[in-house]
């Protein structure tokens, strides 16, 4: 017995759904990423439009976002960094079980992180 069309199509759609550990940036160092918690990318996906949060060292924020193509899901975000107030807009590059997670600030910073889907860290 194979898989129908509609069966591949939902286990696709599913593919970012998930906690995701960020393991590296080339922003930040170690010390930074784990400052609070062991940081974290959550997504949850239905049909082609995902939501989330994430906090990554001082960087807590929730994500409203949709698929661009199989791979690339664009969002927009609103968060704290520190004691201010963050918006703007991301991506994330699905290859696997690795996610880069993109942070553009408004007017402002750009930053990228290194994840992987985790086993240990759970919704």
């Amino acid at each position: 017995m194979g898989l129908s069309a509609r069966s591949i199509e939902e286990e696709w759609m599913a593919s970012f759904t998930g906690t995701w550990e960020v393991v590296s940036s080339p922003d930040f160092d170690e010390g930074y990423l784990r400052m609070e918690v062991a940081p974290y990318v959550i997504l949850k996906q239905s049909g082609e439009r995902v939501e989330g949060k994430y906090q990554v060292g001082l960087q807590t924020g929730t994500l409203d976002g949709w698929l661009e193509s199989e791979n690339l899901m664009l969002f927009s975000f609103e968060g704290m960094d520190e004691l201010e107030e963050m918006h703007g807009a991301g991506r994330a590059t699905l290859s696997g079980d690795h996610l880069t997670f993109e942070l553009r600030y408004y007017l402002g910073d750009e930053y990228v992180f290194d994840c992987e889907w985790s086993k240990s860290l759970r919704q």
